[in-house]
């Protein structure tokens, strides 16, 4: 079997790599990898195929249903561990399969890392990750705690945007993950607003969104406003500092520098 080709001919932009996951995921066994392969022709997301995805060099555990990390999130990532102390607490909010927070805690392993979300299946997923997650909306089911940082990935994606997204993703994806209501804003606002209320003064909130959203988020008691690019340059999120009052300060993260540890 030409895998490769096969899936160069059907659209897939990186089909070395993708044919490399799936013979490993097979196991040299060619009826799981006819039926790995007739599953990812559909559509469906690689992760949930081969059960794994690659996040900040770790291997990170997807179960079917589950929202896959993407690439652009590990810069948001390396600067939630560049702002967590040895011995810190952070809060990874909309965990997903945990990816986030278990990078958090590999690279901090003194420290306390907890996790939340509304999906059922994504709890069950990031626990098996390692995670000490907890099901239900924002910090609503959290134990309480002050933490040092508060990072996630919220959807954030506006209502009328959904349908611009890839165009396979509903095929397999709820709009859990995406939907962030008529500009796209109303969980992140709700996060900003959460986090002042369980950030220790001089903690951080590391949220990621779209590069158009930077100027509308509301971040009154933060500051030293940083905005977090990917290694191409393109705005991929926030980390804003805890304050008492006072007024924020814009500056700019290097293109690279946001995806160093």
């Amino acid at each position: 079997m030409d895998l490769e080709a096969l899936l160069a001919r059907n659209g897939f932009v990186a089909p070395d790599e993708e044919a490399a996951e799936l013979r490993a995921a097979a196991g040299g066994d060619r009826a799981r990898l006819d039926a790995m392969v007739a599953r990812r022709l559909t559509g469906e997301p690689l992760a949930w195929i081969t059960r794994s995805v690659e996040f900040c060099g770790r291997a990170i555990r997807v179960d079917p249903g589950v929202y896959v990390p993407r690439w652009h999130t590990e810069a948001l990532a390396w600067r939630a561990v560049a702002r967590l102390p040895a011995d810190g607490v952070a809060i990874d909010l909309c965990t997903g399969c945990g990816a986030i927070a278990t990078v958090l805690k590999a690279e901090r392993p003194d420290a306390r890392v907890l996790a939340s979300d509304v999906d059922e299946r994504a709890v069950a997923c990031a626990r098996s990750n390692g995670v000490e997650a907890y099901a239900g909306d924002l910090f609503a089911p959290l134990p309480p705690v002050r933490a040092d940082v508060v990072a996630g990935v919220v959807p954030y994606v506006p209502t009328a945007d959904l349908p611009l997204l890839q165009r396979d993703t509903f095929t397999f994806e709820t709009a859990l993950a995406y939907d962030g209501g008529d500009d796209g804003l109303a969980i992140l606002r709700r996060a900003v607003a959460g986090a002042r209320e369980v950030l220790r003064p001089g903690g951080a909130l590391l949220l990621e969104f779209g590069g158009r959203q930077a100027d509308a988020l509301a971040l009154d008691g933060y500051t030293e406003l940083t905005l977090v690019r990917d290694e191409e340059g393109d705005v991929r999120g926030i980390e804003a500092t805890l304050v008492r009052g006072g007024p924020l300060e814009a500056v700019e993260l290097d293109p690279y520098e946001a995806g160093q540890r």
